[in-house]
């Protein structure tokens, strides 16, 4: 996925999210470089930054599952929606940290 902070941050900013901290986004940023890792680890990492670190003021969720969203289309995957924003509001409410976890979650949603 070719993403960059400013992408994200425009993207936070159409559901009123401003950038507090991004420490995390750029670390999630720097995996994405990585030709070690597969499609949904960097995906992973994405979203723990995003919904565990909550850079933003405002719309961590939305910006997450926009992100998600754009990964599927990428990667021309199928989407079960409804299991997907179960598993963003999971990720975000138990503070979902392991890497490992969020990626299947993230399997199971986008196939």
């Amino acid at each position: 996925m070719n993403i960059s902070e400013k992408d994200i941050v425009k993207i936070a900013k159409r559901f009123d999210g401003m950038l507090k901290d991004n420490s995390s986004l750029d670390f999630a940023l720097e995996k994405q470089k990585s030709t070690k890792l597969g499609a949904y680890k960097k995906l992973a990492f994405l979203l723990r930054a995003i919904l565990v670190d909550h850079p933003f003021s405002d719309g961590n969720k939305k910006t997450a599952t926009f992100i998600a969203l754009v990964f599927a289309n990428e990667e021309k995957k199928q989407i079960n929606k409804n299991l997907l924003l179960h598993h963003i509001l999971s990720i975000a409410s138990k503070n979902i940290q392991k890497i490992r976890a969020i990626e299947e979650r993230m399997k199971n949603a986008i196939k």
